[in-house]
């Protein structure tokens, strides 16, 4: 009996389901809120950058799955795509399957704010701010599912109906996030007030620096399209002006040319040669 016990023990460890759930602790819990708004960063330079489809990416751009993993583009071959996890190298995507695995499938290839010609940086600032409050209303909205998360228990997400922090539209259909359920017992006050202000503080932080990037983009935006408009201008006055210069020059000189045929009116010219006399 023995060996058949051993053996039905062997085969159920061996189909057993290898699933890792994510248990609540402050380390996960701030793991989960800096994945979330690092996802939120990336979505906010995208729009205001722009992404191409997979296949027109440049050799060692990074891209980013659904699950959080990054990839990078190593050559040009059939299957450019290669995991960055040091573990997970082996793995290779094609374009296509990069493109329909990407974390911003839905709405690639995406045209940035920056991307946008023949007007000047003026017209894009208000886009720019537009970007700016959504990236804030959606890492609010991260910060109070973080909120709602620290009350749960659980290993399971549980289901959200809807979030509107103030001042933003209302976002719906959204999870807890199984990393902060901390109302498991022991519940523990100090680890819910802790990522608490983690998420608020991280998330503020995050906005000024991109808000003092985007300042700095901006400048070197308007620089750069005054440079492409003045030499632009410069051509058309170069061009205009090629025409009348070069034909004065020919007119002045045809004009030299014929000055043997002008005829003298001066005294000077109009005296004869001195008479000799006999």
């Amino acid at each position: 009996m023995r060996q058949p016990l051993s053996l039905t023990l062997a085969l159920l460890l061996l189909f057993a389901p290898l699933t890792v759930r994510a248990q609540a602790s402050p380390d996960n819990c701030r793991g989960r809120i800096n994945k979330e708004l690092a996802r939120e960063q990336r979505l906010y330079r995208v729009y205001l950058f722009g992404k191409q489809k997979a296949e027109d990416a440049p050799i060692n751009s990074v891209r980013y799955d659904r699950d959080g993993w990054t990839w990078l583009k190593a050559n040009d071959s059939g299957t450019p795509w290669i995991n960055s996890h040091q573990d997970n190298q082996s793995l290779k995507w094609s374009n296509s399957v990069m493109d329909e695995q990407d974390e911003h499938s839905e709405i690639l290839p995406i045209k940035g704010i920056f991307e946008t010609k023949r007007v000047m940086t003026s017209e894009l600032i208000p886009y720019v701010l537009q970007a700016i409050r959504s990236l804030e209303c959606r890492s609010a909205a991260l910060c109070d599912i973080s909120t709602i998360s620290e009350t749960q228990n659980g290993e399971d997400p549980q289901e959200i109906d809807s979030i509107q922090p103030v001042g933003c539209i209302e976002f719906k259909k959204l999870d807890t996030w199984p990393e902060c359920h901390f109302d498991a017992p022991p519940r523990s006050v100090t680890d819910q007030v802790d990522t608490r202000n983690y998420c608020q503080e991280i998330s503020m932080q995050l906005i000024s620096r991109e808000i003092a990037q985007t300042k700095l983009v901006i400048e070197y935006d308007a620089g750069f399209r005054t440079l492409l408009q003045f030499a632009g201008n410069f051509d058309i006055f170069l061009r205009e002006m090629r025409w009348p210069l070069t034909g004065t020059l020919r007119q002045a000189a045809e004009l030299i040319g014929q000055l043997g045929r002008i005829p003298c009116f001066l005294s000077s010219c109009d005296s004869a040669p001195p008479i000799k006399q006999p």
